[in-house]
């Protein structure tokens, strides 16, 4: 995953970390992909770390359905 660390900039709204939920200031992370806004790099290496863990423990299913008989 791809982020930006924001310094100094306003954004136009009230916005909340997609982490913890806390109001970011002028200081904040934006995933580049999902353009979502953490309020710094901690909740964003979490939030990563946790979407990881999460997603690894899936099984990609690969050509369902196309057995041939």
């Amino acid at each position: 995953m791809r982020c930006v660390l924001v310094n100094g900039a306003k954004l136009k709204a009230e916005a909340l970390c997609a982490h913890c939920g806390n109001r970011v200031g002028v200081n904040y992370v934006r995933e580049i992909d999902t353009r979502l806004i953490y309020c710094d790099f901690r909740c964003y290496s979490i939030a990563v770390e946790t979407s990881i863990r999460v997603l690894g423990h899936r099984t990609p299913i690969i050509n369902a359905g196309t057995r041939s008989a």
